[in-house]
């Protein structure tokens, strides 16, 4: 059963087979919003139940990505495996998978054999370039998808150099865009009684991401790269505490307002500050005056009259001093959670609200296999059979069992 009955995806069942970043955050969003996710990896476990271990041997990767999934350990590359599988998807909704194209297609396992056992299942696949293109069958990663989608040019260093975005940000917009392509699937499925196969990839969504700048770029045909600050008000100073916080003062009244908190009256008179476009051509003068300002007073002072004089304002917070902010804590954004092997754990919680059936950060990141007993009882398979399946290397168990 889901940990969520009352939430908005209760009652839907998901066998997935992802793995990394952008399928595993996907499946986590539907497990936070009540849907029954059963995590299918090959004995012995996935590799990243390993990767970016903590010295304790903890991965914040895998835990943070899984919470809320049961998980069942079966080797889908033996005709017994297969069979498991098949007989799960009569009973499940969706399957979402990241494997290169063509991989489960040539287990048997594909998006046609999983729809002649049951045709109203909803099949995600979670890829590189798209499923068409000359290079749908190539390998793909975050920071190659940064790469070909354009965004790795766009984010240059002012000395030309490319750079990510940030850490797996085309992975994690994928996650989002797959997610939406299987809810709108569901939806419908709901209207026609149909399935489908819906898919989202890493470069469509890095676009999807920078639809605006693209735009524009492909209208003025030039790149406008975000070299610095956004503007001369908008952007990150550097205080006296040699901490930041980050501005946005881009009209006329939020420019009032600044420089009546930076106590600067002069600067609002000064005609060549007087408005946005003259303020820009006129930033190699702007931004040095304006950063000696802010080095005069430390961060939290600044971030307080920035406040004061309705100035959009904030102060630049790494992940561990983001875990404390009242805001963060007060809306779940980062949540406690009790694991039985790591103890009290913190991490990410669930990114939206709904009032009705909001989402909710589910159990503790599942042990491999823990849920492969009770799923081959529930398909009809005997405890001699499930034996003789572990046996084999066909399956794997978890010492103690979870729930089903």
């Amino acid at each position: 059963m889901s940990h969520n009955p009352r939430g908005a995806l209760a009652g839907v069942r998901v066998l997935d087979f992802t793995r990394f970043l952008q399928g595993p955050y996907a499946t986590r969003l539907f497990a936070d919003m009540g849907a029954d996710v059963l995590k299918v990896e090959r004995p012995g476990g996935d590799w990243d139940r390993r990767l970016r271990p903590a010295k304790d041997g903890f991965s914040g990767f895998f835990h943070g990505l899984n919470r809320g999934k049961r998980s069942v350990a079966i080797d889908i590359t033996t005709p017994e495996g297969r069979d498991l599988v098949l007989d799960l998807v009569r009973e499940v909704d969706v399957v979402i998978e990241n494997f290169r194209p063509g991989v489960l297609d040539r287990l048997g396992l594909g998006y046609d054999a999983l729809k002649a056992v049951s045709p109203r299942i909803v099949y995600a696949g979670a890829s590189g370039y798209g499923p068409g293109g000359p290079r749908s069958d190539e390998p793909m990663y975050d920071m190659v998808a940064q790469a070909v989608s354009g965004v790795s040019d766009f984010m240059r260093s002012p000395e030309g150099v490319p750079r990510l975005a940030t850490r797996a940000m085309a992975d994690s917009a994928g996650a989002m865009f797959l997610a939406m392509a299987v809810i709108t699937a569901l939806y419908v499925r709901e209207r026609t009684g149909q399935g489908q196969r819906v898919d989202a990839s890493l470069v469509g969504s890095c676009l999807g991401m920078h639809t605006a700048e693209v735009t524009i770029a492909l209208y003025e045909n030039r790149v406008y790269r975000p070299h610095g600050r956004v503007t001369s008000t908008s952007g990150a100073f550097r205080c006296r505490d040699d901490r930041w916080l980050v501005i946005g003062a881009t009209d006329r009244k939020l420019w009032r307002n600044l420089t009546q908190a930076l106590e600067r009256p002069d600067l609002l008179d000064d005609e060549r500050f007087a408005y946005g476009k003259i303020r820009e051509a006129n930033r190699a003068v702007l931004e040095p005056i304006l950063e000696e300002v802010f080095r005069t007073g430390d961060r939290d002072e600044w971030v307080e009259r920035m406040r004061a004089a309705d100035v959009p304002v904030a102060p630049v917070q790494t992940f561990l001093e983001v875990a404390d902010d009242p805001d963060v804590l007060a809306n779940g954004y980062v949540v406690e959670q009790d694991d039985p092997a790591w103890g009290k754990v913190r991490t990410v919680g669930h990114p939206f609200h709904m009032s009705l059936t909001p989402g909710e950060v589910g159990p503790a990141t599942p042990a491999l296999g823990e849920s492969t007993r009770a799923e081959l009882r529930r398909l009809g398979r005997t405890d001699r059979e499930a034996e003789d399946l572990r046996a084999r290397g066909v399956v794997e168990f978890h010492e103690v069992e979870g729930a089903a």
